[in-house]
């Protein structure tokens, strides 16, 4: 069921007016803070876990709710009222953020059955049409959350590799995203060839680079960033990475989005995220990073593979970082 954007008081939108937003100056400590079973993000547990996360340094948040794609056909299905991430569930987290004093991402993408959103492409022209205009109203109901929540930073959209090479359409996507939500934008593209060919990226506030990037064995960043400042430079916009991360086993530099289950290590996902501070974090033109993910259940710890540094000792570098990195 396709919901339109959501309609706006006159009472909401004075108070849009009035609240400050965040500007591309202002250094985003982030997290991505996913809903996770069974704690979804209307859960008490959801919100107990959020509030503590200003400890860390954390200073903002990306809250996602995902819409669906089935494979091979042009249709986007969403509703705002999935029990894991309904729409007012995360308006009543977005409150509880604001009051802890950290800032809204709001990163809605899509889940593709028996696959990736980076697979989704239509290259006959009917197909595409009939999938931009689905995506559309997915876009324009979460721009209207966006605006509803007084969301800091909105991401139009969420690694469509194949996709975002009709740039055309995004760009009257980005057009229509600014007639509804008042904040900044951003695009969060995967890493390669999406990232370094995308088109769009003068029409947003900040470049979106999902920083996947794998890392040579001695750890160097030094790559990775002459790849990314290229970029920022051809476009002359700020770079945040609406997510960045590595999982917990045996060497994820290697490949950091593989979660193929292996022995492992905590110690190299630490390694690997000093690396990406050490790359990063103090380049004139990076304004901030989103990792990879906390989760509403308060999954992790030692015995965890996966991307999350919940009680790890990755968790630990982002909290040294966040809080004593000068930023």
């Amino acid at each position: 069921m396709h919901i339109c954007a959501n309609r706006l008081t006159r009472r909401e939108l004075l108070a849009l007016a009035a609240a400050p937003a965040v500007g591309t100056g202002s250094f985003q400590r982030g997290v991505n803070y996913t809903a996770e079973f069974p704690d979804g993000y209307g859960s008490e547990r959801a919100r107990q876990i959020l509030r503590s996360l200003p400890q860390y340094g954390v200073n903002a948040v990306a809250f996602v709710p995902y819409g669906f794609a089935p494979k091979g056909e042009p249709a986007v299905r969403f509703s705002g009222t999935r029990s894991m991430e309904k729409d007012d569930a995360i308006a009543q987290l977005s409150e509880v953020a604001r009051g802890a004093g950290m800032k809204v991402l709001l990163k809605p993408q899509l889940w593709l059955r028996g696959g990736s959103t980076t697979d989704i492409d239509f290259p006959k022209e009917a197909e595409r049409k009939q999938w931009f205009g689905q995506y559309r109203l997915f876009l324009e109901h979460y721009a209207g959350l966006a605006a509803r929540i007084r969301a800091d930073v909105f991401s139009v959209g969420v690694e469509f590799a194949r996709m975002a090479r009709y740039e055309a359409e995004w760009r009257a996507l980005i057009q229509r995203a600014r007639q509804i939500y008042p904040g900044k934008l951003t695009y969060s593209a995967i890493q390669g060839p999406e990232f370094e060919t995308t088109r769009f990226f003068d029409a947003l506030d900040y470049i979106g680079l999902n920083n996947y990037y794998p890392l040579p064995d001695d750890l160097s960043t030094a790559a990775v960033v002459a790849r990314v400042e290229a970029v920022q430079k051809k476009f002359g916009k700020p770079i945040i990475f609406p997510e960045t991360g590595f999982t917990s086993l045996e060497a994820p530099h290697r490949q950091p989005w593989d979660e193929t289950p292996r022995k492992l290590s905590p110690e190299d996902q630490a390694r690997c995220y000093e690396a990406i501070f050490q790359g990063f974090y103090k380049k004139p033109w990076f304004q901030g990073m989103y990792w990879w993910k906390v989760g509403t259940n308060g999954f992790g710890g030692l015995e965890d593979g996966s991307h999350t540094p919940w009680n790890k000792p990755a968790m630990k570098v982002v909290s040294r970082w966040y809080l004593r990195g000068g930023r």
